[in-house]
């Protein structure tokens, strides 16, 4: 039997004989110890460089109070004292959001166990909550967000958290006023609120990873260093929403283009429904060849990158469609992502769609973990979600074991779009945008 053939201007082109081989993963082998101020994981990775990357993870506990806005003050008190204490020996950052705050160490191996020793030591004495400290931070801040505070991509993502979480304190967005308050006490409160239980340190380097585990265990800091009121975490209170939020229409005349921002909340990575849920968001608009990728940018030509993804926040995540259109073709594009999300919650999708979405899944995560960085950063991102380190491997296997029958009660079950809520940030209200915000603006 003959290839089939495409035909084009100049006349048939012969497919491929053979199509290209599926991307594979296998998860490196690490090493995990439990000990009183944490879980270390550390796992051997050579190369060039001689360099070692470390994560420290903070999970956050949201509680009363101006949330958002102390976690920027604490991660911008962070990055300023460990940056001091690091000196010469190390780069380090600090990456916060909601439920995390992740402190990310890179050094030469040579110098890795004094850079633990320095950034344990730091956290151990309580520098990056000092009055000082604390008052610049939260000055550089407050700065930043007012600078940025009217800038059209930024009230889209606040607008849509605010819709998606509605009360919760994921869904109020940080300003300066409350950043000019936070102090020392909140932001070191914030810091430990998830005990020492769950937090966790993941050293990647060349070395012998038993020396790696030990120094990834040097790097937690002590149970003592936390402040005498923290309490237990509560429970996560924010359960899915069963119905649709209002949609709505937020009036900027300065914006370019129409912002389309719809989602919802769905299941989080330690649900089982998530593989399924990430193959359902990739066919949706999670890469090149996605639905909406095809439709809105090849087919109408109405946005230059639609795109879908999942968010992990706590134990849940935040599904986002955004596309950023022409504002006469904003109505149109909002009823083709509503479409193209029921024809996916319908089940109508291909078995070539579904087996592009796997290959995309596994050679991203091979990619993801082909760095000491990389990897580092993954395990992190699982121990966030609530899931082990073990949980990498596997993962190919898990994705490519689901049938289209899994991934289609998936998304019948959480990409219905009746349940999606939409922010649209427009320079003018059009027939087929939703109602303007009730405050008018």
């Amino acid at each position: 039997m003959t290839a089939p053939t495409a035909p084009t201007a100049s006349g048939p082109v012969p497919a491929p004989a053979h199509p290209a081989p599926a991307p594979r993963f296998t998860a490196p082998a690490h090493r995990e110890h439990i000990t009183g101020r944490g879980t270390a994981v550390a796992a051997r990775r050579p190369g060039t460089g001689q360099l070692t990357e470390a994560r420290l993870l903070f999970p956050l506990s949201p509680a009363p109070g101006p949330h958002q806005s102390r976690v920027e003050v604490m991660a911008e008190a962070l990055r300023g004292a460990l940056t001091e204490a690091a000196a010469d020996l190390a780069t380090v950052r600090v990456e916060a959001r909601s439920d995390r705050a992740v402190i990310a160490v890179r050094t030469f191996a040579d110098d890795f166990a004094a850079t633990c020793a320095r950034i344990r030591d730091c956290l151990d004495a309580g520098r990056p909550h000092e009055p000082r400290q604390v008052r610049e931070a939260a000055g550089r801040v407050a700065r930043r967000l007012t600078a940025a505070q009217s800038a059209p991509a930024l009230l889209a993502r606040t607008g849509f958290l605010t819709a998606v979480y509605g009360p919760h304190p994921y869904g109020r967005a940080a300003t300066a006023a409350q950043s000019a308050d936070v102090q020392g006490p909140h932001t070191a409160t914030l810091l430990h609120s998830a005990g020492p239980a769950r937090r966790h340190s993941v050293t990647v380097g060349p070395g012998p990873v038993e020396e790696l585990l030990s120094q990834a265990a040097a790097l937690l800091p002590h149970p003592d260093a936390a402040p005498a009121e923290t309490t237990a975490p509560p429970a996560d209170p924010t359960p899915p929403p069963a119905v649709a939020r209002p949609r709505s229409t937020v009036l900027h005349p300065a914006t370019p283009q129409t912002l389309l921002r719809l989602g919802t909340l769905v299941p989080g990575r330690s649900h089982e429904d998530y593989p399924a849920l990430q193959l359902a968001v990739l066919m949706l608009g999670g890469y090149y060849a996605s639905r909406l990728t095809r439709v809105l940018r090849e087919r109408e030509g109405l946005a230059y990158a639609p795109r879908a993804v999942l968010d992990p926040l706590g134990s849940h995540a935040v599904l986002t469609v955004e596309a950023d259109v022409r504002h006469d073709g904003a109505a149109r594009a909002l009823t083709l992502i509503t479409q193209e999300t029921q024809r996916l919650a319908d089940g109508s999708f291909t078995a070539q769609e579904l087996r592009n979405a796997q290959n995309y899944a596994v050679g991203s995560m091979a990619m993801a973990c082909s760095s000491r960085s990389g990897l580092a950063s993954t395990y992190v991102a699982l121990l966030a979600g609530g899931l082990p380190a073990s949980r990498l491997a596997g993962y190919e296997d898990r994705l490519r074991a689901l049938t289209a029958a899994d991934v289609a009660r998936t998304a019948a079950a959480h990409l219905a779009p009746c349940g999606l809520t939409a922010v649209v940030i427009a320079p003018a209200w059009i027939p087929g945008l939703p109602p303007t915000a009730p405050d008018g603006t």
